[in-house]
């Protein structure tokens, strides 16, 4: 039978189900600032396996899916253990924002990482985080979204993919994977996964979802594929028995974001959705000022499908507000 397992003070016997607060700091206000976390710590010996959502605190399609997830696991039948936070960025799921909205200079907890101990708010979640959880775990999954501006369908995000971050994707069993996000800064800088790597853990980052796609039927369906992804990697690691419910080959895509110059309302060109194919050069959108006057048009960079759209019709500068994928090889899914 396997040892107690214990965080900052949870700790959770063989068998039992945890949860509580990793404290990182206090508010303004005096009240304690910290991590929820649900330790679930299996009767038998195994390996630790770490999720976590709203990172990005208006991505909420995760913490639904995650929490529905530890309901429904039993830790008596579990080996090993799962390290569940629910919302990692607290303060900015409480306002539904991506970021903290009381910081100023370190808003974006995914570009933080490693933090600091002694740093903001968000900077100590990112230091306590890596140091008590992450570095507990043979492998991390983080669930993201399109959040409040953006709709993304379903892909994973893998580093430098190879070893074990792909197997790892082939565990989760997702129809779609790439090693290529296009986000505007180094696209791997102060992000979880980075120091995942240098960790030499394996870590993956999942993103679906947006406001506009939050009406039940789509948000349910959101929620049952990273469902079924966490109980895929679980049963993967052994921590749980059965058979994963995953399809027999992956798509390796390559992926392109279209970014909005100036700030006005979007209009979609007919027949432009989600995983409707285009062409390249092919007119996807344009955007108006507030006087309606065409101020930009936004063309697909190459022929294949598109992956995500814009969760209203406002563009801002630089944000995004399309994306195209491209298959470039399909994989086997066994591990």
């Amino acid at each position: 039978m396997p040892k107690a397992f214990e965080i900052a003070g949870l700790r959770a016997m063989p068998g039992t189900k945890v949860s509580g607060w990793l404290e990182v700091g206090k508010g303004a206000g005096g009240a304690p600032v910290g991590i929820p976390l649900v330790i679930l710590h299996g009767k038998k010996e195994g390996k630790v396996v770490v999720v976590d959502a709203a990172t990005h605190g208006d991505e909420t399609e995760g913490p639904l899916a995650l929490v529905s997830v530890v309901r429904e696991l039993d830790p008596q039948s579990m080996a090993g253990t799962l390290i569940a936070v629910p919302a990692l960025n607290f303060q900015a799921f409480e306002y539904a924002a991506r970021g903290n909205p009381f910081e100023i200079h370190h808003y974006d907890l995914n570009r933080l990482y490693p933090g600091e101990t002694g740093g903001s708010i968000t900077q100590r979640i990112a230091a306590a985080y890596l140091e008590n959880v992450v570095k507990r775990a043979v492998a991390v999954l983080t669930l993201h979204g399109g959040g409040t501006p953006f709709y993304l369908d379903g892909f994973v995000i893998a580093q430098g993919v190879g070893g074990d971050s792909l197997e790892l994707v082939r565990a989760m069993g997702w129809k779609r994977f790439t090693d290529s996000p296009d986000i505007a800064v180094n696209p791997y800088q102060g992000t979880l996964t980075s120091f995942c790597r240098q960790l030499g853990i394996a870590s993956i980052t999942v993103e679906m979802g947006g406001v506009s796609h939050r009406a039940p039927k789509q948000l349910y369906r959101t929620k049952n594929e990273m469902v079924r992804g966490i109980r895929n990697v679980m049963i993967h690691y052994g921590l749980l028995d059965g058979k994963p419910d995953r399809p027999e080959t992956l798509q390796r895509i390559r992926k392109q974001n279209l970014r909005s110059k100036n700030g006005g309302l979007i209009e979609l060109e007919p027949g432009i959705d989600i995983d409707a194919p285009v062409k390249e050069g092919q007119l996807m959108m344009r955007i108006y000022d507030i006087f309606g006057n065409l101020t930009e048009e936004h063309k697909a960079p190459f022929s294949g499908l598109v992956m995500g759209l814009p969760g209203s019709a406002q563009a801002f500068p630089g944000r995004i507000i399309g994306s195209v994928y491209q298959v470039v090889e399909e994989i086997p899914t066994r591990v």
